[in-house]
């Protein structure tokens, strides 16, 4: 009977550290990961804070927002003219523009958080893509270049879908680069 005891007392000891180190490394990967999506968030809110705080971004939304609403004035033009007054409203309606790209950009390859954006700026973000829509889609006719603008265009349509597949397309595509081919 005693090695029975023995070999029993072996196993309950060998089990019992089996289960706290699994435990052990289950904790670790949830402090692992909850720590990514903060820095992830804090990134995010870091960013975001430009928007809110840098002049030039906030005419830049203005001046988009102002030229889709005037039934005068083509968005397109501005896109496609070589004269200097038009350069003029390029320059202003072009760093919204960059802005929300390089912010997309961010959220497909991860060092942003998309819930974050989506609680902060989800509409301005869906706004500014509709908005300025025409005037990317002249631009990338003007220079050949399909790829002009992809990321903005992929976040708005993962922000504006509300399907239940919606998540799971935007998480399939996220992973997809647009390739300019050069002539």
């Amino acid at each position: 009977m005693d090695i029975i005891s023995t070999i029993w007392n072996i196993l309950n000891t060998q089990a019992s550290t089996s289960v706290a180190g699994f435990l052990i490394i289950a904790v670790s990967m949830i402090a692992i990961h909850s720590q990514r999506k903060t820095a992830k968030q804090k990134a995010s809110l870091e960013f975001l804070d430009k928007l809110a705080s840098n002049e030039r971004l906030i005419m830049s939304s203005k001046s988009l927002r102002d030229y889709h609403f005037d039934g005068n004035k083509s968005i397109e033009l501005i896109a496609t003219s070589d004269s200097d007054e038009y350069k003029d409203l390029q320059d202003e309606i072009n760093p919204i523009l960059n802005y929300f790209e390089s912010l997309s950009i961010g959220v497909r390859i991860g060092i942003y958080d998309r819930g974050t954006m989506c609680l902060s700026r989800k509409q301005q973000i869906i706004h500014t893509f509709s908005y300025s829509k025409p005037y990317i889609e002249a631009i990338r006719i003007k220079f050949s270049n399909d790829c002009l603008f992809k990321n903005l265009e992929w976040l708005s349509e993962c922000l504006s879908k509300k399907s239940w597949h919606n998540g799971f397309f935007c998480k399939i595509t996220q992973f997809f680069r647009c390739r300019h081919k050069r002539k």
